[in-house]
């Protein structure tokens, strides 16, 4: 519907049942709460905390709609019909209302949710409170005075006739109303006080303060603090460093493991152990519980993810089988707690109490009982899009922080925000029911710890920003490339004059000349595509939409612009990778079928298979032999076919004409292949071991390093982002933006 659309009310309010005014009577006996705010319709008047939220009357009455409402869509035209009934208005008017709401309440999305092109939607916890009775001032019966020679008497005429009362008789009344009135409205008031008192809801946590503790961008998981030192991993790279909980200079710790890292929960409750994982290739992680500081290193299960019990005298681990199972710390008592097989376990953490284990499947917090018993999903019905995982207690139970973010929104990487769970136990106040949102967006925050106290969270805080560089092999250094703009997934026309991308973090399909000039917008949200590529005449582009709330879909757009369409309407599974033939005659792409979206790694457990569409016939057949490959990339000549392996660690070429096929191993995660011009190499980038940008001979032999890495900070969707220009100079996504601890200070008023 247009923005210019205008709208006139007809009588009434509207058909929609949510929209039924309450009688005045009604609005006078309640009030609503919400985070920090009340909202009272008898007064109009919204309150944050002490202080009045100064709104325009069309703006209360439409908060009044939407939080008399909360969680019910009301409609653009219902909305518009309420709020100015018998006015002719336009569809604008309404969402600048909600704009000075969300200004009005802090700026805070999370309140008011959009449903693009239908209407909005009050998402925070109400609470409906009865509102205190208000003094009535009534008007006092009509006086007359009788004529009465001998007794003086007052009568007061009320439409009935009544008995004459003596004027002493009046006096004692009086009196009699008045030591009881008194008395009796000081307890009603104490009484509806303390009502008020015990169902009111607890003062909701919020962050106070961020103080930056580190300033080298690198990203970080704080994983233990004993109160003075707090020990953190890099993101990309192996190593247990620690500094002190005020921020400065780390030091890594020495710990005889290849590749040693530490998760949150690894400390043990003392500060005297840590749980160490360690990584080698083509074996399951290990996790080892080491003496601090660099003492003693034992050995205790091969394990996704571990935690410490609340009394440091066991740990809870993950297998990569999708088993819960308990061992002792002497590394003694092994047994299962809860076998969820077909699912990927991680994140573990243990309540203080020691009733509680919550942990993190398929992006979705689950619980069960420190025994095993009745293992369910937590938090099953709010905010379905959203991911949610990586939780821990603050040390008295009263918190449970986690990170949650829309799987939907590009370059959320899944997770963003940090919210909390409130599990305060008092005799009066109630705590809220649902999560409480702790932190704003561009930040985006990890894997949080309490600190020790449970005064202070520790988290990874991340704002991204990406800058396209192309390395220079004469000068050996990295230059912007198309003007240094932050996006991904390049592709050029084959006559050199254009080139596609993908923004970051924005998600949107553009295309441009070399220099940036004459963009073209080619998609549009919620479609976030990936890998584009140019048709060998320049006319079309196939895309893949980047797996958020379900499989990856192939389509394919008009390279001046249009709506995109899906290359296999009919077909249920994965289109991965939509690679044209340099005759343009066919499509090669690859699918996981089975596949349960979405999930971490989309590839992990699953064959990859290799399918060739030929686009006359719109026939797809499957490669023979790429069972267990995915990602297929065509030769510039058309003559081979190259495809990742399911673990990364090898490619496989199929020569197309030939019919045979052969295996290339990298020796390392390789990641984005891409074909040299003259068909001789295939590039890659690995961040494993020594990062870095490799290339190997079609033809077999041992990986070559192109580009050193080791001190390169990337981004993108994926974490990182490479692909060859036309001059087979490698391009890469470089991050300039901010990654570092921060303390978060926890206040609960």
């Amino acid at each position: 519907m247009s923005e210019k659309t205008r709208h006139r009310a007809p009588e009434g309010v509207g058909d929609s049942p949510y929209l039924a005014r309450p009688t005045p009577s009604q609005e006078r006996m309640r009030f609503y709460e919400f985070g920090p705010f009340r909202l009272d319709p008898a007064e109009r008047m919204l309150l944050r905390g002490n202080e009045i939220v100064l709104l325009t009357p069309k703006a209360f009455d439409t908060l009044h709609l939407l939080v008399r409402n909360s969680g019910h869509l009301l409609e653009k035209d219902e909305l518009l019909r309420a709020v100015w009934p018998d006015t002719f208005v336009e569809e604008g008017s309404l969402s600048n209302i909600v704009f000075q709401l969300r200004k009005a309440l802090g700026d805070d999305p999370a309140f008011i949710e959009t449903v693009p092109r239908r209407g909005y939607r009050f998402v925070g916890a109400v609470l409906q409170l009865p509102h205190p009775a208000p003094k009535q001032l009534e008007k006092p019966p009509a006086l007359e005075v009788a004529p009465d020679d001998s007794k003086g008497i007052v009568r007061v005429h009320q439409g009935l006739s009544e008995p004459a009362t003596p004027r002493s008789q009046i006096g004692v009344s009086r009196e009699r109303y008045r030591s009881w009135l008194l008395p009796g409205a000081a307890v009603l008031a104490a009484f509806l006080a303390l009502f008020w008192y015990m169902h009111r809801p607890l003062p909701p946590p919020r962050i106070s303060e961020y103080t930056q503790l580190t300033f080298d961008g690198h990203g970080k998981n704080a994983a233990g603090t004993d109160g003075s030192r707090l020990y953190f991993s890099l993101d990309k790279v192996f190593g247990i460093r620690q500094m002190a909980v005020s921020g400065g200079v780390s030091e890594l710790v020495p710990i005889e493991l290849q590749s040693p890292f530490l998760f949150p929960g690894g400390l043990s409750p003392d500060g005297s152990n840590l749980l160490v994982f360690s990584y080698e290739s083509n074996q399951p992680p290990k996790v080892s519980i080491v003496r601090e500081p660099g003492g003693s290193v034992r050995y205790l299960a091969d394990a996704e993810s571990a935690v410490w019990s609340p009394d440091g005298e066991s740990v809870v681990y993950s297998t990569a089988d999708g088993n819960i199972d308990l061992i002792r710390s002497d590394g003694t008592g092994d047994r299962r707690l809860a076998g969820l097989r077909g699912s990927r376990i991680g994140s573990l953490s243990w309540s203080p109490d020691g009733k509680t284990i919550r942990f993190c499947r398929d992006l979705k917090l689950w619980e069960m009982a420190s025994d095993g018993s009745n293992p369910h999903e937590l938090l099953h019905n709010w905010r379905p899009s959203y991911a949610r995982c990586f939780g821990q207690w603050t040390p008295n139970g009263e918190f449970y922080i986690f990170v949650a973010g829309d799987r939907g929104q590009p370059g959320s990487n899944y997770m963003n925000e940090l919210w909390a769970l409130d599990e305060r136990h008092a005799w009066f106040g109630k705590p809220s029911r649902e999560p409480i949102k702790l932190t704003s967006e561009p930040t985006r925050w990890g894997w949080p710890l309490p600190s020790k106290d449970g005064k202070k969270v520790f988290a990874d805080g991340f704002i991204d920003r990406g800058e396209l560089v192309r390395f220079n092999s004469k000068s050996r250094k990295f230059d912007p490339a198309l003007g240094g703009i932050s996006a991904e997934f390049v592709d050029f026309s084959r006559d050199g004059k254009s080139a596609v991308y993908v923004s970051y973090p924005g998600g949107i399909l553009w295309k441009a000349n070399l220099d940036g000039s004459k963009p073209v917008q080619l998609s549009e949200l919620p479609i976030h595509p990936g890998q584009p590529r140019w048709s060998p005449d320049g006319s079309q582009i196939a895309f893949m939409t980047a797996p958020t709330n379900g499989p990856p879909k192939a389509y394919v757009v008009s390279s001046a612009g249009g709506s995109p369409r899906l290359l296999l309407a009919e077909d249920k599974g994965a289109q991965d990778d939509p690679n044209w033939s340099p005759d343009g005659r066919r499509i090669a792409f690859s699918r996981t079928p089975d596949i349960r979206w979405p999930q971490p790694d989309v590839h992990a457990n699953l064959p990859g298979i290799v399918y060739i569409l030929d686009l006359a016939t719109h026939q797809v057949s499957p490669l023979p032999g790429s069972e267990g490959f995915f990602s297929p990339r065509w030769s510039p000549d058309g003559r081979f076919v190259a495809a990742e392996s399911d673990d990364g660690l090898s490619l496989k070429i199929f020569d197309l004409v030939t019919q045979g096929a052969w295996v290339l191993q990298t020796g390392t995660q390789a990641e984005w292949h891409t074909w040299s011009r003259d068909c001789r190499f295939i590039y890659f980038e690995s961040e494993q071991g020594h990062p870095g940008v490799f290339r190997i001979r079609v033809q077999g032999g041992k990986p070559e390093m192109v580009v050193d890495l080791k001190d390169f900070l990337s981004t993108g969707f994926s974490g990182s982002y490479f692909t060859l220009d036309p001059t087979d100079a490698p391009l890469l996504l470089h991050f300039n933006g901010s990654d570092d601890l921060y303390a978060l200070t926890l206040q609960e008023k």
